[in-house]
């Protein structure tokens, strides 16, 4: 599955060497990164790669697969179309399948409690409170995003944490969400207290969301860096 992080690295790489094109093969347009390298000296395939650049940059996650991993979407449903023929001479490892079932459960689970958490936002009083559960909200939509890119892959970190996080953290978040809102009417001190604590508590979500979310993105890199040294040790072998 391609990745929208490697294709900003890839055109900001492709630029270091006067626009060759690098991600163009990277997505699969090899003809387009061939007429890259053929005419880079022109300056225009430079130019091409910065638009790709800032396209790549300002493209969404879900917007990058539906131009560039159409055969992912295809291969989500590909478990519910096995069909086995003959039962007594055929062996069918369902091993994948069932991982794959409770991948979806887990991106299924999260999925709720971010459309929860969205949904009560709107009953917030607190300005700069919700404030907060946004931001918190916005971070966790990009670790799910993140777990579902990495749906096929082997790397399961990612859905590792996002598991843990449902198992307590998510859950207790939402309850303090609305336990919040609850109190914003009152003015007791012992309430202000709790508000107190309750604020404090999202902005340590936040936080330790920003922390999961930058370890992903690193590790995204270091396969990227992994991928060049290998490239390039492979076309150092070749000459």
């Amino acid at each position: 599955m391609k990745k929208r992080i490697y294709a900003i690295l890839l055109s900001a790489l492709s630029l270091l060497f006067a626009g060759v094109g690098i991600q163009k093969f990277y997505l699969g347009q090899v003809k387009r990164g061939v007429l890259y390298v053929l005419f880079f000296w022109t300056f225009i395939p430079y130019l091409l790669c910065v638009i790709d650049l800032l396209r790549f940059v300002f493209m969404s996650d879900e917007e990058f697969n539906l131009k560039y991993n159409k055969d992912y979407y295809a291969k989500e449903n590909y478990y519910d179309n096995i069909e086995v023929v003959d039962a007594e001479y055929s062996y069918v490892d369902d091993t994948n399948i069932k991982e794959k079932k409770e991948e979806d459960i887990i991106i299924s689970n999260a999925l709720e409690y971010y459309n929860s958490i969205d949904n009560v936002i709107k009953n917030i009083k607190d300005y700069e409170f919700a404030s907060y559960v946004r931001q918190l909200n916005a971070l966790f939509k990009d670790i799910i995003d993140k777990a579902r890119e990495y749906d096929l892959d082997k790397n399961d970190n990612v859905k590792k944490d996002l598991a843990k996080m449902l198992d307590y953290n998510i859950p207790t978040t939402l309850k303090l969400i609305n336990s919040y809102i609850d109190l914003e009417d009152s003015n007791m001190d012992n309430v202000n207290n709790v508000r107190k604590g309750i604020k404090e508590s999202i902005i340590a979500v936040v936080e330790f969301l920003k922390n999961v979310l930058n370890k992903i993105y690193e590790n995204d890199i270091m396969d990227i860096n992994s991928d060049i040294d290998v490239l390039k040790a492979t076309l150092k072998n070749n000459i």
